[in-house]
């Protein structure tokens, strides 16, 4: 397995575990926003479909702006689902199709210039930081239980 196989693979699984956290927030607090949070579940969810498509197009060569990072809007939970994986299955086949090379290459990113090898885990990373997010959101109103997601079984 190449490591873009590896971080491919990941990327999708971690989505796909941040989509389940969304769907077991209780409907009526999936758009909360706690005092002592930035950001609902939802709009969490936003941010990472807009990373994980910023950064398809960047690794596959595409012109990408800035601006296309903004949180997306979804029409229900379901959606914000759907949105997710499909945006991490988007990105997963422009880190499965990169050349070797691409992992010593140097990105133009927003943040600054970053190295292909690193430029891949970066949404990996962001998702399971969002992930930790919604599950800190659950926990503020009342719901204790880890609703583990079927990935990590």
């Amino acid at each position: 397995m190449t490591i873009q196989e590896y971080v491919a693979e990941q990327t999708v699984r971690v989505a796909v575990s941040l989509a389940h956290f969304l769907q077991t927030t209780q409907e009526d607090k999936r758009d909360w926003l706690p005092e002592t949070t930035t950001r609902s579940a939802t709009q969490q969810a936003g941010e990472c479909v807009g990373v994980n498509r910023f950064m398809a197009k960047l690794i596959s060569g595409e012109e990408v702006l800035a601006s296309s990072l903004h949180d997306y809007a979804f029409e229900s939970a379901e959606d914000a689902q759907n949105q997710l994986v499909e945006s991490a299955n988007l990105l997963a086949n422009a880190i499965r199709a990169m050349p070797e090379e691409s992992l010593e290459r140097v990105y133009q990113h927003p943040r600054g210039q970053i190295v292909g090898r690193n430029l891949i885990i970066m949404p990996l990373r962001n998702m399971a930081y969002h992930a930790g997010q919604i599950n800190f959101i659950q926990t503020l109103y009342g719901d204790t239980e880890f609703h583990v997601p079927p990935t990590w079984r």
